[in-house]
């Protein structure tokens, strides 16, 4: 058997490889959307599929909240090794009050002025102008402390927030916890850098975001 032909059998081989692979890897994320779509016929939420020029994910709404899990491109140009697809998870609810802000707790390394700034930073990328005025309310339990960030303008109303539920439902949360704003605007949950795709981690974020209202 010559060289030429050994090459086609190869290069044949890793045809039908990359064709199977091709075909699983379809298969799997067509019975992930079937598995969401029943989910959402079950709770009598709203299922819409997203395939726009520069973003592609799904969208699930009612009356009272909207989710969506979407990936963005920017349509640029990128260097070599990078990409230009934004990922996130967002849940919204009309749901306006005074401004809060609850977040995983940054490194407990004493940073003085400069550890302040950033935060000061990050609070402005979150809320923008609604960023200002805002203090770090020590409230909840101490697992919750431990783990969590809460800064308003309302110390009262946001400790009256921190419900038993809430908390418990935030400390069992898994991997990277969303960021929770409350403004004006309404209660919006985010998940920055991750889209979620399966059924499960869907209602679980739902879930949360419901205990809210």
């Amino acid at each position: 058997m010559d060289n030429i032909t050994l090459n086609l059998i190869a290069l044949a081989v890793f045809v039908l490889l990359g064709a199977g692979i091709f075909f699983l890897v379809r298969r799997s994320q067509a019975e992930n959307e079937q598995k969401i779509i029943r989910m959402a016929a079950e709770h009598g939420w709203t299922y819409e599929s997203i395939r726009e020029p520069l973003a592609w994910g799904m969208r699930l709404q009612t009356r009272r909240w909207t989710l969506e899990a979407l990936s963005r491109s920017s349509g640029g140009e990128t260097a070599p090794g990078s990409s230009d697809v934004a990922m996130s998870t967002t849940w919204h609810a009309d749901a306006p009050g005074s401004t809060l802000l609850i977040g995983p707790r940054t490194s407990q390394v004493n940073l003085g002025g400069l550890g302040e700034a950033l935060i000061r930073q990050v609070l402005g990328q979150a809320l923008g102008a609604d960023a200002d005025g805002l203090t770090e309310v020590q409230a909840g339990s101490e697992a919750f402390h431990k783990r969590y960030m809460l800064w308003t303008r309302e110390p009262v109303e946001a400790a009256s927030l921190l419900t038993p539920a809430l908390q418990s439902a935030l400390l069992a949360w898994k991997g990277a916890p969303p960021v929770i704003k409350r403004t004006s605007e309404g209660l919006t949950l985010e998940l920055n850098g991750m889209r979620l795709k399966k059924a499960d981690d869907l209602r679980k974020q739902i879930m949360l975001g419901e205990v809210f209202l």
